[in-house]
Parts: structure tokens; sequence; C-alpha cells
């Protein structure tokens, strides 16, 4: 697949796009799942608040095998472009890999889809306009892998492997971005525990074998901050990882998924202090989000 010259409607790459790297405050969703009425109806309550830079949190689900993804990809990008906005995502464990890869990564290194829609490549880094530094480690393993088609609903894409955590590097990063979810987050494992039974054991561990990895990446990073989406539930925990001079605290928010305007599917960001605000859908206020639990943690 080769990236076509936009129609004339479109913004071109020559129209001035904020970026992740010149945003002060970033507007951050969970999973979309190629929900244009959720994207749009949030790009709207963004852009009421001055948020011209969206990211997707994976499972972005606009590039998918449908006869019309060109055409809701062009509407999207339209659509953003009126509002000022460009929007960024990871991928997830439900995109179309087999499309997606075949998007170019650019000299900045993003793949862009269009001229204000791009993904952020696994191990890719950013420093922000506040002087923070950004990672990216997208991917996550399917728990229901047994039910899905490769090439059509799954691909072996989705999975993190050793190379992706050798880009990643050892460096820290003051954010890190991604799907899946690091080890040892009390909220998330009470609510797997809850729903183990829902699942066969094979794609349990299979699962957890991504999560597995991940984990490893999010050690490799030590973020003061990790967003994630994957598991549409919305956690907010603050846990300390290692011992001794590997010790580190970071604070770990999971975003619910797209399809329903209650759910704490997306936050605002200041890239100063990391500070995150949290909304529902159409929110015109502040959503007033479950409590989140902000006792330190020790996780080994």
């Amino acid at each position: 697949m080769t990236v076509a010259e936009p129609p004339r409607d479109l913004p071109t790459r020559e129209d001035p796009v904020e970026t992740l790297a010149t945003a002060t405050r970033i507007g951050f969703l969970g999973d979309t799942h190629g929900d244009l009425e959720h994207v749009l109806r949030v790009s709207r309550t963004m852009a009421a608040r001055g948020i011209d830079t969206l990211v997707v949190l994976g499972d972005f689900g606009f590039i998918w095998p449908r006869e019309n993804t060109g055409n809701i990809l062009n509407k999207l990008s339209k659509r953003l472009a009126d509002r000022g906005q460009s929007l960024f995502f990871v991928d997830g464990n439900h995109e179309d890999f087999g499309r997606l890869l075949r998007f170019p990564i650019g000299a900045d290194g993003l793949r862009w889809i269009r001229p204000n829609l791009a993904h952020i490549p696994r191990g890719y880094r950013t420093r922000l306009v506040s002087g923070r530094t950004l990672a990216a480690m997208g991917g996550a393993n399917s728990v229901d892998v047994a039910l899905r088609q490769e090439g059509y609903s799954w691909w072996a894409e989705e999975a993190i492997m050793d190379a992706d955590l050798v880009a990643l590097g050892d460096d820290p990063a003051d954010i890190l971005i991604g799907h899946d979810a690091p080890m040892n987050l009390p909220t998330l494992d009470r609510r797997l525990a809850e729903t183990d039974e829902l699942w066969p054991e094979a794609g349990r561990e299979y699962a957890a074998a991504g999560r597995a990895i991940f984990h490893r990446g999010f050690i490799q990073v030590q973020p003061k901050l990790y967003l994630g989406g994957h598991y549409h539930l919305f956690i907010d925990d603050t846990v300390a990882y290692g011992t001794g001079e590997t010790r580190f605290v970071a604070r770990v928010v999971i975003l619910d998924k797209n399809g329903s305007k209650d759910t704490i599917s997306q936050a605002i960001l200041d890239v100063g202090t990391l500070e995150l605000t949290f909304f529902g859908r159409d929110a015109s206020a502040p959503a007033a989000p479950p409590t989140p639990d902000t006792s330190l943690n020790n996780a080994g």
C-alpha cells in the first residue's frame, strides 16, 4: 500500500499541525475500535477545551479489513482538520497490521496515515515542549485469540517482541504510552481474577505472556506516568516497583473504551506538571471518576 495524495479538501503536511513535541496539553483516548461517532464527539469535547493534539492508546481500529477504510480515514482527517486537530495512535491488538505496517515511517519517526493522522511505532521517543520525555510501546496479546481468524480479525504482529524492547531502549522516560499494562497492578489484577473463567486457559496464558513482555519494557523505561488502554476499565493506581537502587514509583492510568458517554475513556495531560483531568465523552465539565487507589503499592 502506498500513501496516495490526499484529496483537495483534506489538510496537507504543509498545513500547521500541532505535534506531540509542541503540544502543552495532550488529549488521550482509550480504545476507539473504529467508532467514528465516538471519536468525533470526543474531538468536539477536547476542542472546546483548547486541545489540538489527540492520542489513542491502542485499538484505534480505523485501519481494518473493510471496503470503505480509505473513505472513513478521509472523513476523520477532514473533521479533525476542521477543528485544527491532529490525532496520533499507538497500535493495540485489534489493528490490521497487514495494512498498517505498509505505511512508511517518516524521518520524524512517525508512520503518517493521513496528513494529520499518524501511528506512533513501538520504541518511538520524543522530548515534549516542557522538556519531559515520552516513549511509546504499543501492542498486546489477544485473550480471545482462539475466536479470531488470522489475517482477518487477528494478526501475529500484535505481539510485542524482543526487537521492540531493543528499539525502546533502557533510558528512563517521564511518560510511557502504550496499550497493555505492567504486572503487579492491584486494581487490574483483582478485576482480571474475577473474569478469568470467561476465557480458555490457552488464551489467558497467551495474554499473560504479552503482558509480561510489556512489563519488561515498562521496567526498562521506569516512567513516572504510564497511560494505556486494552482492558476496557478505568484504573488509576500508584505503584512502587523494584527495590533499592532500582526502585521507582509510577502512576499507572488505564482508560476505558469507546461507546459510552459515562465511562472515563479520555483524559487531558498537562505535559509540564503531568497532571491529568478526566472527562466523560460529552462532558462540558470534568467527570467525577471513582476515587483512585493512591496508596503506594509495592511490586517486585
